[in-house]
């Protein structure tokens, strides 16, 4: 059997629990219509990513599931979120043969906002009312035109075009609609469920890769024509997992995220055991990582709703301790290994602890040199050079660091006052609002945990479109017309439906539409 069969099998039969697992959590919060539609397209964008013998077979594919879901889908947004993480995340540069080579680096999330974020972009501009500027807005705006003024100083037309394209997908484009399209508790649950629908089956197969030693998705980055500087990575004796994210930190931020989300998520109907298997699906996935700075970031969430909300973390540990019990019962070698990997505290990989040191103290004197602008020849500078790793490379491990040597500490603040405007915000309502249809407690601590974790890596493959997509969910909840407390999250009542089959089109009603009967298919 071919690679890429084989691979495609494995991928089908481990995350088959995972998605059943995340039917049992959905339905209640979308409906069984909506969460076939987004089953399905996740699994034929998956088919799709084996059977394609290259990038552009990929995308001319997946701009036909792309077509179905904006024709069927009663939110066509979400699917950003849901089909993110579906396809290896690797640059591949596209252009105009013979006129521009090269005028942006594409991948799955960017290719995603085009076909997807754009159509849903457009139709909300014709809506008056969300046109209208908000306070958060002139942040984003501010940030995006300076660092694409500064992409003059690349000297070249092809340059800034790619600086501008990128701008516009990875932050314009998600800001806009998710700031937009979330206008109630509902759509904001719905957002979190997103991320735990498509994070689910990418944790069952990091399971898969550490088990096995085996990179599932390495197959398709070869059919894709991209060279990997690491293909496999090993911290301690382990594989760390990656998926579709090909930086295993990075694979570990999504499944934080997740996780996290699923803490947030509030549903109509109790959740029970459910919410714990997709919880332990996610962890373990979180695991398989072997991410240090995703790890503390997740135990930073946990403490967070510990202190803001302790009878309902007192109940989900309880709840959680037999497994965790059981586990080491029937593992014991397991907890010497997982302290052995911790940070600050194991004895594993001391030498990554040493080179972030090392790496803060000389970007510091970067930074004093091109302190206002930055550079874009920062990786010249000889204090950047003794930083060379044996792969050749020159990892900026940290968000904050690459930011203020690449357009400088009038870039550092702009960035920062975002977050933090928005942070801020975010904490005043959480502890001024006592919603039960939304948990902004847990909505600030995913925040507050992105913003650590970024701290330990730079952002690579899938983190920067996470933190953008995710911010722009926390500014919608922030808009003076959002309804938080207004409305309680509605019970879906909805009929079978064959998402891909004969016949299409079937009728979808809730409290939340019940006068009427909707069609619905089931910084780089």
């Amino acid at each position: 059997m071919p690679e890429f069969l084989r691979s495609l099998v494995y991928v089908l039969i481990v995350t088959a629990p995972a998605l059943y697992v995340g039917g049992k959590i959905a339905v209640p919060i979308i409906g069984l219509a909506e969460f076939r539609l987004w089953r399905n397209c996740w699994l034929l964008a998956t088919v799709i990513t084996f059977l394609s013998r290259g990038f552009f077979d990929f995308a001319v594919a997946l701009a036909f599931v792309s077509f179905y879901v904006h024709r069927y889908s009663r939110q066509p947004a979400f699917f950003y979120i849901v089909l993110m993480f579906v396809a290896p995340c690797v640059p591949i540069p596209s252009g105009i043969p013979g006129i521009f080579n090269k005028i942006i680096e594409l991948d799955p999330p960017r290719w995603l906002a085009i076909t997807i974020l754009l159509p849903v972009a457009v139709r909300l501009l014709r809506d008056r009312g969300t046109r209208e500027f908000r306070g958060l807005d002139v942040l984003v705006v501010v940030f995006v035109a300076y660092t694409s003024l500064l992409s003059v100083r690349l000297g070249d037309f092809n340059s800034i075009l790619r600086v501008l394209a990128g701008n516009f997908l990875d932050i314009c484009l998600p800001y806009f609609v998710f700031s937009r399209v979330i206008r109630s508790s509902l759509d904001m649950n719905k957002a979190l469920l997103a991320f735990v629908v498509g994070v689910l089956p990418l944790s069952a197969i990091g399971v898969l890769e550490i088990s096995k030693s085996w990179r599932v998705y390495y197959v398709v980055v070869q059919e894709w024509d991209v060279f990997l500087i690491t293909a496999y990575l090993f911290r301690d004796g382990l594989l760390r997992a990656s998926t579709t994210s090909i930086e295993a930190i990075a694979f570990g931020f999504v499944c934080m995220t997740g996780a996290g989300c699923l803490l947030a998520l509030r549903s109509p109907v109790p959740l029970g055991t459910w919410r714990y298997a997709a919880l332990g699906i996610l962890v373990l996935g979180l695991l398989s990582s072997v991410s240090r700075g995703p790890w503390l970031g997740f135990a930073f969430c946990i403490l967070f709703l510990t202190i803001t909300s302790p009878k309902r973390s007192f109940r989900l540990a309880l709840a959680g301790l037999p497994g965790v019990v059981a586990l080491l019962f029937l593992h014991p070698p397991f907890l010497d290994r997982f302290v052995n990997l911790l940070p600050f505290v194991g004895s594993a990989d001391k030498g990554s602890e040493t080179y972030r040191s090392s790496l803060f103290e000389n970007s510091l004197i970067v930074i004093q040199r091109y302190p206002l602008f930055g550079s874009d020849s920062f990786l010249k500078e000889p204090e950047m050079q003794t930083m060379i790793q044996g792969q050749g490379i020159i990892d900026i491990v940290n968000t904050y660091l690459q930011v203020a040597l690449y357009y400088g500490l009038v870039g550092l603040v702009l960035f920062v006052l975002y977050f933090v405007f928005i942070s801020s915000a975010l904490a005043r309502k959480s502890f001024g609002d006592n919603s039960d249809s939304l948990n902004y407690k847990a909505v600030l601590g995913i925040l507050v945990a992105m913003l650590l974790v970024i701290i330990t890596t730079s952002s690579v493959s899938v983190i920067p479109y996470i933190y953008w997509t995710f911010s722009a969910m926390c500014a919608a909840i922030l808009a003076p017309n959002f309804a938080g407390n207004r409305e309680n999250l509605p019970l879906q009542v909805t009929r079978r439906l064959k998402v891909l089959g004969l016949n299409p089109l079937a009728s979808q009603s809730s409290p939340e539409d019940g006068r009427k009967k909707m069609r619905v298919l089931g910084m780089h």
